[in-house]
């Protein structure tokens, strides 16, 4: 099998690796400004294989999303040895819109393209990861611009913030929500049920289709002739 055939299977055990190393770099100590230098050009590198190789005959668009990525890596590598303030949000702000067009990207392929694949399938799956990291992003700036938003956050370090509201923002969308982090103003808690009212939609609907029309292109023998 082709490696584009099973992109999204890559890209599932980037991200899952990806999650598992945050956790084990705060276990060890590791600053959240050094874990962001190093989490991050690993995070774009893994879109650009696994989500925008579907694009691949878009010049333009590749050239673009190269760009984003270039600019992501580049702004943070900065911030990291100049500690320049206003590069947090510049940096945040070019990922988050690399991340949010890979998610459109993807979802795209999956909806618009060919049939059902088990590859398609695994990228219902990363699509699902990635909604609740952007969702982790949209409440990384709505703490920026209004501080406090968010009870129990343990530093004020925007590398340290991302992981916690990550972690926030995954319990969120699995609608677990243990309550050692709350939103305590009103634009933090309608994100809050706004990512959860999502992630429940997207569970029940899309996924559920796509499983059944994967099942039904098995059992149909027109479709296998």
């Amino acid at each position: 099998m082709k490696i584009k055939r099973m992109n999204f299977g890559y890209l599932l055990g980037g991200l899952l690796i990806l999650m598992l190393s945050v956790a084990l770099a705060q276990e060890e100590g590791v600053m959240g400004e050094t874990r962001r230098l190093f989490l991050e050009p690993v995070l774009c590198l893994m879109l650009l294989m696994g989500i925008w190789s579907h694009v691949s005959e878009k010049k333009w668009l590749m050239i673009g999303g190269g760009i984003l990525a270039v600019s992501g890596v580049a702004t943070a590598t900065i911030d990291y040895f100049l500690g320049i303030p206003e590069l947090h949000l510049v940096n945040m702000s070019i990922l988050f819109v690399f991340s949010l067009v890979s998610t459109w990207i993807a979802y795209r392929h999956l909806l618009l393209t060919g049939s059902i694949t088990v590859n398609k399938i695994i990228g219902a799956i990363c699509i699902y990861l990635l909604i609740g990291l952007n969702w982790a992003m949209f409440y990384l700036f709505t703490n920026l611009a209004n501080p406090n938003s968010f009870q129990g956050l343990t530093s004020t370090a925007i590398g340290v913030q991302f992981s916690e509201l990550m972690y926030y923002s995954y319990i969120t969308i699995t609608t677990v929500g243990y309550g050692d982090l709350t939103p305590i103003k009103p634009i933090a808690r309608t994100l809050t049920y706004l990512e959860a009212i999502v992630g429940q939609f997207y569970v029940a609907v899309l996924v559920a289709w796509l499983v059944g029309m994967y099942l039904s292109d098995k059992g149909d023998p027109l479709k296998k002739s």
